[in-house]
């Protein structure tokens, strides 16, 4: 595979010194491993190479790797989540929570100032949090397949719809490398905005990219038969 590349990738990320598993996309073994999340889409996941869709060193392997290949290997913090970082350490008041009507107990996870971050502690009104990821400083272990590589243009625009679980019709005109985006109801402009992007940006063969509104089917009233009385 090379940078700009479109594939789908089953895997199942692991913590390496610990065996345990913090990301899967087989939906049998989530069950298995008592980890399931009904919340969560499970399947093979999109992932753009070079795009950021995904750590530097599983991009790195993807890179090596040929469609309905399989691997395994470890990634260093360096290329995964970094290392902690002290300064990301944060005293927040309490009030603040209740201000975002956020209850804070300690080690649960919540977004307080856009940010997603972990609570350690609390003592006397001020609440002890970590902004850190999660995983940094962890070497990770990863058992990755590429499930499917993604060539047609249209191919590709769909997949970048759906990975934004965006529901819509599509219609590409090869001639004038135009793509048609048909929904209900009006997109957000900056949702309209983030799949330009997207697609003019991996997608090279797309030149033109209307959105448009899908027509409403018309009712036809039935005629109103007379009863005789």
């Amino acid at each position: 595979m090379k940078k700009g590349d479109f594939v789908k990738i089953d895997f199942v990320g692991k913590v390496a010194a610990t065996g345990e598993i913090f990301d899967l996309t087989n939906e049998e073994l989530a069950k298995k491993e008592g980890i399931h999340n009904d919340k969560q889409k499970y399947g093979p996941i999109l992932i753009i190479i070079d795009s950021g869709m995904t750590i530097p060193g599983v991009e790195k392997q993807l890179e090596e790797m040929k469609n309905g290949e399989e691997k395994e290997f470890d990634v260093k913090p360096t290329e995964a989540f970094g290392h902690r970082r002290p300064e990301l350490l944060k005293i927040i008041s309490i009030a603040k929570f209740f201000k975002e009507k956020i209850n804070p107990v300690p080690g649960a996870f919540v977004t307080i100032d856009n940010k997603q971050a972990k609570i350690q502690s609390i003592s006397g009104g001020r609440v002890r949090v970590d902004f850190n990821h999660p995983l940094a400083s962890r070497e990770l272990h990863y058992k990755l397949k590429i499930v499917e590589a993604i060539e047609k243009p249209l191919e590709k625009v769909k997949a970048i719809i759906d990975h934004f679980t965006i529901k819509c019709e599509t219609e590409y005109d090869e001639k004038d490398s135009k793509i048609t985006i048909k929904t209900e109801k009006k997109m957000p402009h900056v949702v309209e905005k983030l799949l330009e992007d997207w697609i003019k940006k991996w997608v090279s063969e797309i030149k033109s990219i209307n959105f448009l509104l899908k027509e409403k089917k018309k009712v036809e009233e039935k005629p109103e038969i007379k009863k005789d009385r």
